[in-house]
């Protein structure tokens, strides 16, 4: 069975048109879109002034300036002239005339002598002749040094007291030797414990005489170091 059409009412002629009609629309959609503005409200002015803020906050205090007092009134000088002499090659005499002392006073002239300090007894660090320990067994210097060491650990003592705390080290001491042989000034360089301290001080306190050090064959002050070992066995 065929359909039948009329073709008064057949759309498909107007495909064409209806496709222009429809661009058309899309396009100015598209435009009215692009060209329409939105409202905006006016910003106000934002701009700001510091100056403004601070002349309300802080009041502006004007100083009253007090007048002038009158000024002080100086009282002028008159210097006086200075009168130079004319005759200046006559020598004037000038007797100097005590009224204490007479002409016929003997007067009595002593002799005056001042006090000559004595020279202060300093200690050198190394001389010609350095002194030597145990002169009556050693001959030098190094066969003095090494009997020191060994003199001063056998007159050692350990400390009970060091010996049960564990302490261990060795103390470092220097003294004078001075012109007759006799040791002062002893005084602990490195210290390691006060208990040991004490013992190194009481061993060199107690060293026998050395023969003193000779500096331009007269005998000397000389610093003298060494150490006390003190070990745990």
């Amino acid at each position: 069975m065929e359909v039948k059409k009329n073709p008064r009412q057949d759309l498909e002629k107007k495909r064409g048109m209806f496709l222009q009609i429809g661009f058309l629309l899309s396009f100015m959609i598209v435009l009215v879109a692009f060209e329409y503005k939105t409202p905006v409200e006016e910003v106000s002015d934002l701009s700001y002034d510091p100056l403004e803020e601070l002349d309300e906050l802080i009041p502006v205090t004007v100083q009253k300036q007090e007048k002038p007092k009158e000024p002080v009134k100086i009282k002028q000088i008159d210097l006086m002239e200075i009168i130079i002499a004319e005759n200046e090659e006559e020598d004037i005499d000038l007797e100097i005339i005590d009224s204490h002392v007479s002409e016929d006073d003997a007067i009595d002239f002593r002799e005056v002598t001042e006090d000559v300090e004595l020279e202060e007894d300093v200690p050198f660090v190394r001389v010609e002749n350095m002194p030597i320990f145990n002169p009556k067994k050693n001959r030098t210097y190094e066969d003095g040094q090494r009997d020191l060491f060994i003199t001063m650990q056998k007159m050692t003592k350990y400390p009970v007291v060091a010996q049960e705390n564990g302490i261990q080290g060795k103390v470092f001491v220097k003294f004078v030797v001075g012109k007759t042989g006799e040791v002062s000034n002893i005084q602990v360089v490195r210290s390691v414990d006060p208990y040991l301290d004490k013992e190194a001080v009481r061993v060199v306190s107690n060293l026998p005489k050395f023969k003193p050090g000779m500096q331009r064959n007269k005998p000397v002050s000389v610093w003298f170091s060494g150490y006390i070992s003190f070990v745990l066995q």
